[in-house]
């Protein structure tokens, strides 16, 4: 977070908690006010409701001891709008009229309230509301002063929050500056020994961890590049040249096994090879019939017995790298022809879907979910394989984004791959 962000959300915060405070306070002071002032108006119905009821008594004539509040035997000589209030609302003690008036109202016998009533009309008495604009402004002054001392209050907060994050904002620096082949080193000792700088310590450890595994890691891809790929081409050059030499069936299906291996170690290397680079931040763009026609043409071998059903438009271009495309399709297509015992292979493209399908037998039955075909180390009864090469496509397809799925039915079996 900047400090500017802070700083706003800081001041943000203390002048709306002081806002909504005095508007509250404001509020509830002016409602206690109007109770309080309509407690009084009852407190002194109740009183007069008790001398005009002894006054009855006595057989005396009702007369109230304050000039606002008058006798009436019925409701007939109520005002107009009492009346027709207390019609719709029997329980009704206060009323509002034309011209300011207020009433109050208090029955002697509350059981019987047609008749015997006590009226108060308090308008000239209401204190509240003559000092209503004057209370309303002075809670807008306090809220003023409120605001000034919650704005100082924040100003200062702001400052002191600069000042202890400003740590944390060198710290950020250091690493944002800092590219991943180049991460720093050493920093943590600059820092005083508080909370920051426990965690610029953490963080110099995690950071010394994470450079020794990206240098192990560009070791064994620099390894695996010539050391495995040196043998792997040796082995490959070895048997091409047995090849031309005269051998008994045996031999011959001992050289096959051969290069099948080499075959599967060349492309599993290849492929490990691809996860171990970083992608680019913007994937180039594929065209997907040339990457596919190389795969078939560089396998030509692999479908001597099989029919191939391709469905392609020409101009198709998918956010995938070259290298990358080209082993997720060479793998798919060697799974369709290795592990299926059909016929046909279709290759088809619609709604940014990639389908590479055969008309075997589908998945074996110890997959329980379409899912399991893509971990690490599954792998069918017939394969040859060490249940790596489904593991490798998703993995890679996860790196572009490329979502994988697997159908499986009694038709064969058939892998989409969906291009974002």
């Amino acid at each position: 977070m900047k400090t500017k962000q802070l700083r706003n959300r800081i001041i943000t915060y203390f002048v709306s908690i002081v806002v909504l405070l005095s508007v509250l306070f404001s509020l509830i002071t002016l409602l206690f006010s109007y109770i309080i002032e309509d407690s009084f108006f009852y407190q002194i119905l109740e009183d007069e409701r008790k001398q005009i009821a002894l006054q009855i008594v006595n057989n005396e004539t009702p007369e109230p001891h304050f000039d606002f509040v008058t006798f009436h035997p019925t409701t007939d000589t109520l005002p107009a709008v009492v009346r027709t209030l207390l019609a719709e609302e029997p329980n009704r003690k206060e009323f509002s009229a034309e011209e300011g008036k207020h009433y109050h109202i208090a029955f002697l016998n509350k059981h019987d309230r047609g008749q015997d009533i006590l009226l108060a009309e308090v308008s000239g008495h209401l204190v509240v509301r003559e000092l209503r604009g004057l209370m309303l402004g002075f809670s807008l002054t306090l809220l003023v002063i409120g605001l000034v001392i919650a704005l100082l209050l924040a100003l200062g907060t702001v400052k002191l929050a600069k000042k202890l994050l400003k740590p944390l904002d060198e710290l950020m620096v250091i690493v944002e500056a800092s590219p991943v082949e180049n991460l720093p080193t050493n920093f943590a000792s600059q820092f005083s020994q508080n909370e920051i700088g426990k965690f610029a310590q953490t963080l110099e450890s995690a950071l010394a961890r994470i450079r020794a595994f990206v240098e192990r890691e560009r070791q064994f891809t620099r390894d695996i590049s010539h050391e495995l790929r040196t043998p792997v081409t040796i082995s490959q050059g070895a048997v091409s040249l047995l090849n031309h030499t005269e051998l008994n069936s045996k031999q011959q299906e001992l050289v096959a096994r051969i290069v099948e291996s080499d075959q599967q170690m060349q492309l599993t290397l290849e492929a490990l090879l691809a996860l171990a680079r970083e992608k680019a931040d913007t994937p180039e763009q594929t065209n997907l019939q040339s990457v596919i026609e190389a795969c078939i043409i560089n396998n030509q071998v692999l479908f001597e017995h099989k029919v191939l059903s391709i469905d392609l438009p020409g101009n198709v271009f998918v956010p995938m790298a070259t290298q990358e495309l080209r082993l997720v399709v060479q793998n798919l297509l060697q799974n369709a022809v290795h592990h299926s015992q059909g016929e046909q292979i279709h290759i088809r493209y619609r709604d940014n879907t990639l389908t590479i399908a055969d008309n075997g037998q589908g998945l074996p039955q110890t997959f329980t979910a379409n899912e399991q075909a893509f971990e690490s180390g599954m792998r069918g009864p017939n394969s040859l394989g060490t249940g790596i090469g489904l593991s490798l496509v998703k993995r890679l397809c996860e790196k572009f984004s490329v979502k994988v799925m697997i159908e499986s039915g009694e038709t064969g079996v058939s892998v989409h791959l969906k291009f974002a």
